[in-house]
C-alpha cells in the first residue's frame, strides 16, 4: 500500500507539472496574440489617423476671419478667398474670408479701372455722362465691354430739328457711366474716322454736338461760285432787292427829273432812285435754289406775299458782296451736306416813314445751310437749300 500511494503521488505530480505547463503555454500564446492584436489594431488606428481628411485653409478661415463688405452692383471684388451674394437695390453683399485680421482685396469696375479696398478704408465712386453724336462711335481702352450697353437715352439735336422730316441726321448719344473708380478710358472716332478723347469737366460730364468740319466743299460735291449762288439770291430776297432777270427794278433821276439809266458801278452820286419789286419779290427766283415743303421755304414763300417785307429797307441797286468765306463742310451720309456761309453786303436802311433818308450801313451775313440731293435727278440742279441756321 506505501508503494502504491507513492506511485499514484508521483503520477499525481506529474500531471500536475504537466496542466501547469499547458496553462503557461496557451497564456502565453494568447498574451502574444492579444499583444499583435493590440499592436495591429493601433497600426490600423494610426493609418486611420494619417488617411483622414486635412480641414482645408477655407474651413479653417471660415472659423476665424470672415468678412462682410457691401459695395455698388457695378464693382467686382476680385481673389481666391472673395465671393459674392446677389445684389439688391444696387448693392451687393462681398464676403472676405482671411487667416489673419484684416483684409485687403482688388476691386474693378465695368470700365476697367481697378482699385485696392483695405479693412475700415470705403472706395470713393463717380458717375459720369458723355454726350457724342450717334454716328461717332466709341470704344473702352481696357475693357472689352461695349460701350453701347451704357447709352441711356438718344435725343434729336437742337440744330437738325426741321432736317430730321427728310434726312436720316445724326442725333445725340447720351451715355451714362455709373459707379466708376475712375474717369473711363473711353475714347471716340468722329465722323471723319479721327479718334479723340473726351476732356472731363468737374461735374464729371463731356458733350459734344458738332460733326467734324472739313476746310471746305468738295469740288466733286459743288463748286464755291455755285454755292454762294443760293445764299446770295436768299440774301437779296430777303433784303427786297431779287428781281427776275431783264426785270426794270430800279429808276434813277437826276435833280431835274431826268431818267437817267444804270449803268451798274457808275456813280450815282447827287441822283435818286425808285426800286420796284415784282409782285413776289423775287420768291420765283429763289424758289429754284430751294427744297419744296420745307420749313424753310414755307417761311420765305411767306415772307414774299406777305406786308413786313416793305417796311424792313430800301436797297441800292445791285449791293455789292464783300469778305466772302465758305467754310466748315460737313457731308451727313449720301444725300445731305453743310456748309458755314459769311459775307459782308452794303445796304441802306429806311430810317422814317415820311422823310426820304437812308442809314447806309455794312451788314454781316453768317448762317449754316444745309444742303439736300434734289429728289428730281433730271433737274438742271442737283442740289436745293433745305434749311438755314444763323450762326454767332
Amino acid at each position: 500500500m506505501g508503494k502504491s500511494f507513492f506511485k499514484i503521488y508521483m503520477i499525481y505530480t506529474v500531471l500536475l507539472l504537466l496542466g501547469g505547463a499547458a496553462v503557461l503555454v496557451v497564456g502565453n500564446n494568447a498574451l502574444n496574440r492579444y499583444e499583435r492584436e493590440h499592436e495591429k489594431a493601433e497600426a490600423e488606428k494610426q493609418a486611420s489617423v494619417t488617411c483622414a481628411p486635412t480641414p482645408t485653409p477655407e474651413e479653417i478661415i471660415v472659423e476665424k476671419y470672415r468678412y462682410s463688405v457691401e459695395l455698388p452692383e457695378g464693382l467686382t471684388a476680385r481673389g481666391d478667398n472673395v465671393s459674392e451674394k446677389s445684389a439688391e437695390n444696387g448693392r451687393k453683399t462681398v464676403i472676405i474670408e482671411t487667416e489673419t485680421p484684416g483684409f485687403e482685396v482688388t476691386v474693378r469696375d465695368a470700365y476697367g479701372n481697378e482699385a485696392v479696398l483695405k479693412d475700415g478704408e470705403e472706395l470713393e465712386t463717380r458717375n459720369f455722362r458723355m454726350t457724342l453724336p450717334d454716328n461717332f462711335r466709341a470704344v473702352f481702352n481696357n475693357s472689352d465691354k461695349e460701350t453701347s450697353d451704357y447709352i441711356v437715352s438718344v435725343t434729336e439735336n437742337p440744330e437738325y430739328k426741321r432736317c430730321y422730316s427728310f434726312a436720316d441726321m445724326p442725333r445725340m448719344a447720351e451715355y451714362a457711366f455709373t459707379d466708376a473708380l475712375a474717369a473711363p478710358d473711353v475714347v471716340f472716332y468722329d465722323n471723319l474716322g479721327n479718334m479723340m478723347k473726351p476732356v472731363w469737366e468737374e461735374n464729371s460730364a463731356y458733350t459734344r454736338t458738332e460733326q467734324t468740319f472739313a476746310d471746305k466743299i468738295p469740288a466733286d460735291v459743288m463748286g464755291e461760285e455755285e454755292a454762294f449762288s443760293y445764299v446770295k439770291n436768299w440774301s437779296l430776297f430777303m433784303t427786297d432787292d431779287l428781281k427776275p432777270e431783264g426785270y426794270d427794278a430800279y429808276i434813277f433821276k437826276d435833280k431835274n427829273g431826268n431818267r437817267v439809266p444804270y449803268i451798274e458801278g457808275m456813280n450815282t452820286k447827287g441822283l435818286t432812285y425808285t426800286s420796284k419789286s415784282p409782285a413776289d419779290h423775287g420768291f420765283g427766283v429763289l424758289a429754284a435754289f430751294l427744297l419744296p415743303d420745307t420749313a424753310l421755304y414755307k417761311e420765305l414763300r411767306g415772307w414774299a406775299y406777305g406786308e413786313d417785307i416793305w417796311t424792313i429797307s430800301k436797297h441800292k441797286p445791285y449791293p455789292a458782296f464783300s469778305d466772302e468765306k465758305i467754310e466748315n463742310f460737313v457731308m451727313y451720309g449720301d444725300i445731305v451736306f453743310s456748309a458755314d456761309f459769311s459775307f459782308t453786303k452794303r445796304i441802306d436802311l429806311w430810317s422814317g416813314t415820311n422823310s426820304i433818308w437812308y442809314d447806309h450801313r455794312l451788314d454781316t451775313t453768317s448762317v449754316r445751310v444745309f444742303f439736300i440731293k434734289n429728289p428730281d435727278a433730271d433737274a438742271d440742279r442737283e442740289w436745293l437749300m433745305a434749311e438755314m441756321v444763323p450762326l454767332k
